[in-house]
């Protein structure tokens, strides 16, 4: 219980190219690119109640002053030595923004420097000496360049018609490792799933995970499965051997859906371009969209549609172009789009396009908070993590709170609970291992979503994280930590959750007092049965205060009926009664 203030009474004892492939097509097609200290940890992991009902807002950040990514290194604030060595460990390639002298190229999603501006900024940048002009997007005022040296680099930067000069990849030119590699747990994995046994078999013999039942997702599929949502992965490409995720993937319960694959960074193998050599992507798909057949484990949306892009080799990644060409590619297909992966380095370039998506469309991006180790300090939330343009997901434990190896902080939006079992790689030649942290919290996010859009097929992304919001926190309480908490499928999906009394728990002088019953949404029409007998959503009671009395409490009880559903929820509200001044009963 969260207690706002005061002493706990002890009679309260209650309380750059696209190569895209579709299962049932037999070649490919190439597209071209264009953190409060924690009180009391929320054991359930959906948020405390507290006595006033607030319903909640579209979720929507309120950004500190200081701003929210310090942690993060910023390319701009870098000097000239410094910036070098990175874009030199980047084989000297860089990422420039566009603008028109004076002003902004993009300003929230909208591209603020004209076609015959852009054709003069490039050329701008082809007259400076060193600069070798590699390719410029044709939808974002951003260009890739080589560079020769340092010189060539200070030119840029004092070029009025540039922006931004960034590396064009993760990498530390010190360790020539992928830049946050000590901090950022290393996605890729083939272990066996160590994770909580408390799973369990649904028909026709699906693994359930443990993780799903505590969220009533199971509950929600008597009225959603995904059906009709097409959900983005942006992530290291699928495993052409796991078999749930490519020709059994519309099977038996699951069938007539499809799965496209695509790359903007291509494996090294050519005839499976989105080949999963990490894992990572196999099992942020897995857990998003498994199919209900009868064999391994079932995903959270296994009716909807998949369309995974690979961008690199591993979630920490490498690739700058190709994972914003990857969020441009499945943000183009799907309504939700899952962005696992994250870095402590803020990307321009990235961010504009997950800007243009934002502004621009009606889409859900969703980014994990970040993954790290357990004994690391720091949990700062990652890059997207900390831009206003996604929603951010962190993952909570078995028990309840925040899991040992996540990032956490004021940016996030909501949370899952993590460490299950997925499809994925596996060293021993099978496929069942596992995934934690807040990639696959992420995973269990978006396929809620897909629950509710696929109810919902006109809902707007801001109706989608109101439901999501709703059905994590009723009261519209939300964490500085964790959001808003872990969503419940029932809530989600309209059916009847929860319930709880609106009305006084302290009462100190004499009069009529009120308490109304309140559920969740749901379809109703409801029905109420009070303890005492009333049968009204509303009770009354005449209370007496006088001096020397002595404090008692009294229970509230109701029992709520979805008349539709057949649903019920009992809630309990203990009321104390006091004389404020000199009671003989009180401490």
């Amino acid at each position: 219980m969260w207690w706002s203030g005061g002493r706990a009474r002890s009679m309260l004892r209650a309380a750059s190219g696209i190569c895209r492939v579709r299962r049932h097509d037999r070649g490919r097609v190439c597209l071209p690119g264009g953190l409060w200290v924690l009180l009391g940890l929320v054991g359930s992991g959906v948020a405390c109640r507290t006595d006033e009902i607030v319903t909640p807002r579209p979720v929507q950040r309120q950004i500190p002053q200081t701003g929210g990514d310090a942690h993060l290194i910023h390319w701009g604030a870098l000097g000239d030595d410094s910036l070098w060595a990175y874009i030199s460990a980047s084989r000297r390639q860089a990422d420039v923004g566009l603008r028109s002298p004076g002003r902004k190229g993009m300003d929230k999603g909208r591209v603020l420097i004209s076609a015959s501006e852009r054709v003069v900024a490039l050329q701008s940048l082809e007259s400076e000496p060193g600069v070798q002009l590699l390719r410029a997007d044709t939808l974002l005022p951003i260009a890739k360049v080589l560079l020769t040296d340092k010189r060539a680099l200070r030119a840029l930067r004092d070029n009025p018609f540039v922006e931004y000069v960034e590396p064009a990849a993760f990498v530390d030119p010190h360790s020539r490792r992928t830049l946050g590699w000590a901090s950022l747990a290393w996605g890729c994995g083939k272990e066996q799933y160590m994770g909580p046994r408390a799973n369990s078999y649904i028909w026709p013999g699906d693994l359930l995970p443990w993780n799903y039942r505590v969220m009533n997702i199971d509950s929600a599929w008597i009225y959603s499965n995904g059906r009709g949502v097409t959900i983005g992965i942006v992530d290291t490409g699928v495993d052409e051997n796991v078999g749930e995720l490519n020709a059994f993937f519309d099977s038996f319960m699951s069938g007539g859906r499809v799965f496209d694959k695509a790359a903007t960074n291509p494996a090294y193998d050519a005839s499976n371009p989105w080949h999963d050599n990490c894992g990572h992507g196999t099992r942020i798909a897995s857990v998003i969209g498994a199919p209900r057949n009868g064999y391994g484990i079932v995903g959270v949306a296994w009716g909807s549609n998949l369309y995974a892009v690979r961008v690199d080799d591993d979630v920490i990644l490498t690739e700058v172009e190709a994972t914003r060409l990857g969020i441009r590619a499945a943000a183009s297909r799907a309504r939700i789009v899952a962005m696992a992966f994250g870095t402590y380095a803020y990307y321009s370039s990235i961010a504009q396009e997950i800007a243009h998506w934002y502004y621009n469309s009606d889409r859900l991006l969703l980014a994990a908070a970040g993954t790290t180790n357990c004994i690391d300090p720091f949990h700062f939330v990652t890059f997207p993590g900390t831009l206003e343009t996604v929603t951010t997901v962190t993952g909570f434990q078995y028990g309840g709170g925040l899991a040992c190896n996540v990032s956490y902080g004021w940016q996030v939006d909501f949370a899952a609970y993590t460490n299950q079992p997925a499809q994925g790689l596996h060293g021993m030649g099978t496929t069942l291992t596992g995934i934690d942290g807040s990639s696959g919290a992420t995973a269990v996010i978006a396929g809620m979503a897909a629950l509710y859009l696929s109810l919902n097929s006109s809902a707007s992304r801001s109706q989608i994280l109101t439901a999501l919001a709703y059905a994590a926190s009723p009261t519209g309480f939300k964490s500085p930590l964790w959001g808003y908490g872990a969503p419940d499928g029932l809530c989600l999906v309209s059916a009847m959750c929860t319930a709880w009394i609106e009305g006084p728990n302290l009462i100190q002088e004499s009069g009529t007092y009120t308490w109304t019953v309140r559920q969740a949404a749901s379809p109703g029409p409801f029905e109420y049965r009070w303890s005492s007998g009333e049968t009204t959503q509303t009770i009354t009671r005449d209370i007496v205060v006088y001096p020397g009395m002595l404090e008692y409490a009294f229970d509230l009880n109701v029992l709520v009926s979805d008349t539709r559903s057949g649903r019920t929820r009992t809630d309990r509200k203990t009321v104390i009664v006091r004389y404020p001044y000199d009671c003989p009963t009180c401490y």
